[in-house]
């Protein structure tokens, strides 16, 4: 059985056939690595050739050689295979170091094409490329390289394998690669800017925004952002958790409102700006709140209620106050127990019920007496609740009502066949895609 190690070994004071071109190695390359083996390179079938390395393309006097040496018995291997076998020998430290004084970009970009390459020294080269002050994908050899790049470190379950050659490619990396080396070394590439749905909370639209947003950003990079004193940065710096505090203190001092509004949404918020920042809203709405904190303010904004970070002690406190439009919030949120719900319901205020409604928590004897008061708003809230019996949810489909069925199209518990019916309208098409019990079933069918 033939095996490319034993076979290299064996090779020792011998040679090596080589046919065709191999893309990470030239042939003074290549040389100068058998040559720390004590191999001879050849391109003819010599007596003392041991085995023998073949790239995807070859001539037809190329093919007959290889043809020649499997009926000779030679053992035959791709470049493929041949490219781990040479990454698993080479010295990293050497071929750094050279490339650093030589500064060979054809060499470097020509090893780049080893998939094989640890991805530590692929980061280190990748690192030394050239981009010649041009964009990542604005000449073919940049976008060579930063395809290979996108190759290797861009991880999606469904995606069109056509994204790679494109800047989304690069910019999903810096913002989701869990390696701080691999964001560092993207701080130095060409800006990548790409377009962003204005709906829905904002998003990095440049390369550096989107690795100030990433929470694996070492201190090294997060530091060098923030130098850059840019206001889009320092937004997303602003709601990085990663982010130092003594880092999150200064950007205080230079941000704007909607800066200071990330600051408040950072779930590792510096201490010290809590009491700074205690005039924000969304303060109020996601910061970890206990009775200490709840004391520092006088008019809490009913904001509060929808956040899900509130000791048990606070949301009593919070129902004894009976801020009305507190109460409303509080019977959505989700941390709500089935005491605290049951007691709310048994305020007796109704226009509590809606939000009672929807809450995955409420009791289902419960639910099931609001189902039964037939009140709209009401069956349009219950419409939206994941926990809702599936009786009642077929009952609500069943009334063929425009704004249950908005409601109903959100709600993943639902049965497929009945979303699939939805879809029938529309109008509705919307709200279905939010759902990812029918968007994962239309991805699966077509093979995605």
């Amino acid at each position: 059985m033939k095996n490319i190690d034993n076979d290299f070994e064996a090779a020792e004071g011998n040679a090596i056939l080589f046919l065709g071109r191999l893309q990470s190695l030239s042939e003074e390359e290549i040389k100068l690595f058998l040559e720390k083996f004590n191999i001879r390179y050849t391109t003819t079938l010599d007596e003392d050739v041991m085995m023998a390395v073949e790239s995807t393309i070859l001539s037809p006097m190329e093919e007959e050689i290889a043809a020649e040496a499997y009926r000779k018995g030679v053992h035959l291997y791709n470049s493929e295979q041949f490219d781990k076998l040479y990454a698993d020998r080479l010295n990293s430290d050497s071929i750094l170091m050279s490339l650093k004084l030589s500064n060979n970009q054809e060499r470097l970009a020509r090893l780049l094409h080893n998939r094989h390459l640890s991805e530590a020294l692929f980061i280190k080269l990748f690192a030394m490329y050239d981009w010649g002050g041009e964009g990542m994908f604005d000449n073919s050899e940049n976008m060579k390289i930063a395809t290979l790049f996108a190759k290797r470190f861009f991880t999606k379950d469904r995606f069109d394998a056509a994204t790679y050659h494109s800047p989304i490619s690069v910019f999903e990396v810096a913002l989701t690669s869990d390696n701080p080396n691999l964001l560092e070394v993207m701080l130095d590439l060409p800006e990548i800017e790409v377009k962003q749905s204005r709906s829905g909370p904002r998003k990095p639209t440049r390369l550096k925004e989107a690795i100030a947003s990433n929470p694996h950003a070492n201190p090294n990079t997060l530091t060098r952002l923030l130098r850059r004193n840019d206001p889009g940065i320092d937004y997303f710096l602003a709601r990085n958790p990663a982010t130092p505090h003594t880092m999150q203190e200064q950007i205080f001092e230079r941000a704007d409102e909607e800066t200071r509004e990330a600051l408040c949404k950072n779930s590792n918020l510096s201490p010290a700006l809590f009491e700074k920042l205690i005039e924000h809203e969304a303060l109020w709405e996601y910061q970890p709140v206990d009775a200490e904190r709840l004391s520092l303010i006088e008019k809490v904004p009913p904001v509060i209620g929808e956040n899900e970070q509130l000791t048990p002690e606070v949301i009593d406190t919070l129902l004894q106050r009976g801020d009305h439009e507190t109460l409303q919030n509080l019977a959505m949120n989700p941390t709500l127990t089935a005491a605290q719900l049951q007691h709310l319901y048994e305020s007796g205020d109704p226009s509590l019920h809606p939000f009672i409604a929807a809450n995955p928590n409420t009791p289902e004897p419960i639910l099931r007496e609001l189902f039964a008061s037939g009140a709209h708003e009401t069956l349009r809230h219950l419409a939206l609740n994941t926990a809702a019996p599936q009786e009642i949810l077929e009952q609500l489909f069943t009334m063929e009502d425009f704004e249950i069925n908005c409601s109903l199209a959100l709600n993943e518990s639902l049965p497929l066949e009945y979303l699939q019916q939805l879809q029938i309208d529309h109008r509705l098409l919307n709200y279905l895609k939010e759902n990812r019990t029918f968007t994962d079933n239309i991805l699966h069918n077509l093979g995605i």
